[in-house]
């Protein structure tokens, strides 16, 4: 497999992009960080977008994208998947002919530029190849991260998360090649970021603790920029590890 992080950033600051995870150029699992990441080109080539919760970083460029491709008049569509409280949001506060026109019916319900694709949770769907499933988390509002799976390797995203114990447990038996999942503030927050549904470094590590398989790689997401440096000194308390924090436009490949 080959992901390539178009962004990795809990912050929309200079020289970061919020979170987007291209999957072999057409899969793409968030969308914060498209348009100012990719050419024109290689924005055409993407055919499904998985999101894992309706937070304006993680949806922000599904619109310009849309925009991008109705004037390139190439009709082509995008399916954007998730659970249908994470379509709905989307469709009700995004898509909603004020604050951006609705791209799922521009320019006709037959031929509309986006398309809402409702997948249920923990039952997997087969997109080029890959199984993807999406499995429950824990955030301020419904939020999913996905399990994808190919010839014997697999991955999760968290997405944005607090402590889920239960999502864990389900994922404990799973043999991942990678992890990515989020670790947005330092150990001295740790009460702000259980209240807002994210982790810190040891957070993460009670959530490791869980699985019966250690992860391959890890792969750190969605830090807040103003704190990465402690963040960074908090994860090297773990040598036993593979962790790494990513950039985007960074690969990963396994």
């Amino acid at each position: 497999m080959r992901i390539k992080v178009l962004g990795a950033s809990g912050s929309d600051v200079p020289g970061y992009h919020l979170s987007s995870f291209l999957l072999n150029n057409k899969i793409l699992f968030d969308a914060g960080g498209i348009t100012g990441s990719l050419s024109f080109r290689n924005q055409q080539k993407i055919e499904h977008i998985f999101i894992t919760h309706a937070h304006l970083d993680h949806i922000r460029d599904i619109p310009f994208l849309a925009d991008n491709l109705i004037v390139s008049g190439k009709g082509k569509s995008i399916k954007i998947y998730s659970i249908k409280e994470i379509l709905d949001d989307i469709k009700k506060h995004l898509l909603n002919h004020r604050l951006w026109p609705d791209f799922t019916v521009i320019p006709d319900v037959q031929n509309s530029i986006l398309r809402l694709e409702i997948i249920p949770e923990e039952s997997p769907i087969l997109i080029d190849g890959y199984k993807i499933t999406a499995y429950r988390m824990n955030h301020t509002v419904p939020s999913v991260g996905y399990l994808v799976e190919k010839d014997g390797q697999a991955f999760f995203y968290t997405g944005d998360t607090g402590p889920a114990k239960n999502s864990w447990k389900k994922l404990s038996d799973k043999k991942l090649n990678a992890l990515i999942i989020e670790v947005s503030l330092p150990d001295k927050m740790k009460e702000l970021a259980i209240k807002t549904g994210h982790l810190t470094a040891e957070l993460f590590f009670e959530a490791l603790k869980m699985f019966h398989h250690k992860p391959e790689r890890i792969f750190i997401t969605h830090i807040k920029p103003f704190y990465r440096k402690q963040i960074e000194k908090e994860l090297k308390k773990f040598p036993e590890y593979r962790i790494k924090i990513l950039q985007g436009g960074e690969t990963i490949k396994f």
